[in-house]
């Protein structure tokens, strides 16, 4: 079962921690300096090949203004309890999907953020 690769949850955890990352709009080094580790160290945690330690992700909520709960509910949605495992985790780790949403979220209107939705599954279609 184990194929030497990075486990699936880490990366789904390292994914979480990178969306709220982009969502405060803080760089890797940032929050390495928060919390007092290299951005290398960082970017090992958002891809899933170093394991977050509690203590460690105690200091990323804190730095990220989060629970851990709320982490911990990022990587449910995302892994999908194994069930689609991959899949989603593809799709947001694009470079474009974190800051994509972001801007998705800020718009206000509910009647504006789908016809944007819209116009991208319209583009994915032709595409």
């Amino acid at each position: 079962m184990d194929d030497g690769g990075p486990d699936r949850l880490d990366q789904a955890l390292g994914l979480a921690i990178r969306l709220r990352r982009h969502a405060r709009g803080l760089s890797q080094s940032g929050l390495g300096e928060a919390i007092g580790v290299s951005f290398q160290q960082i970017q090992k945690y958002e891809r899933g090949t170093n394991r977050v330690s509690f203590s460690t992700m105690m200091r990323i909520c804190e730095a990220l203004d989060c629970h851990v709960s709320d982490l911990v509910a990022e990587v449910e949605q995302l892994d999908g309890g194994g069930k689609r495992a991959g899949k989603g985790q593809d799709t947001l780790a694009q470079p474009e999907a974190a800051p994509l949403l972001e801007a998705l979220s800020q718009i206000k209107s509910p009647g504006v953020r789908r016809t944007v939705l819209e116009l991208a599954r319209s583009l994915a279609r032709e595409g």
